[in-house]
């Protein structure tokens, strides 16, 4: 019965070694690349669904249980609103702001008789992270004429409001591959609508 050699056990061990290092450093190089795209699709798909929700919400925009205009506050980070979001019976306070890189949510129930929104009982989520808009703009306002007319309505004139447009630029690791994605939505307020 003949075996193994000291010399052939110490080659096979040596080329064995050399295998594992590179298969070893290999795996290594590609985890962070694996891990960043798994993060930037995380964040690309939470991102799509909000952004369906926010298109619904803010397309059923109507006026708050006390009588209050549909619309709150209009600027470029920041958009507040009165809907129904729960299928209830009352109307809420709805505030879409990006806060840092985080698009937050913050829901408001009226409270009382004759209804009050107190702000302080505001129930507040993150519904997309890394969002990395810089200076551009969330939110732009159109009037009711938009298409034809493409030029944005001033926040301060909440009452010219129809249309509205969002973009959410989503980079999980700016350091790394893959690179950015920009999602965009556009809804017309359904209950604001001057063009019938």
């Amino acid at each position: 019965m003949k075996g193994f050699t000291l010399v052939e056990v110490v080659v096979v061990i040596a080329i064995s070694s050399l295998l594992i290092m590179g298969l070893i450093r290999f795996m290594a190089g590609a985890l962070p690349i694996y891990r960043s795209t798994f993060e930037q699709e995380l964040a690309d798909e939470t991102a799509r669904v909000q952004l369906k929700r926010m298109t619904h919400e803010i397309r059923s925009a109507q006026p708050s249980d006390t009588g209050a205009f549909p619309i709150i506050e209009a600027s470029s980070s920041r958009f507040i609103f009165y809907a129904n979001a729960d299928s209830d019976a009352s109307i809420e306070r709805i505030r879409y702001e990006l806060v840092g890189t985080d698009l937050v949510r913050g829901v408001t129930k009226p409270s009382g008789s004759p209804a009050t929104y107190n702000t302080a009982q505001e129930k507040v989520t993150t519904i997309a992270r890394s969002v990395r808009n810089g200076a551009n703009p969330v939110f732009y306002y159109y009037g009711s004429n938009y298409p034809t007319n493409q030029s944005q309505v001033s926040g301060t004139n909440i009452a010219s409001i129809t249309y509205i447009s969002f973009t959410l630029t989503i980079d999980a690791d700016t350091t790394q591959d893959p690179p950015a994605v920009t999602l965009q939505s556009q809804v017309q307020l359904r209950n604001l609508k001057t063009n019938l």
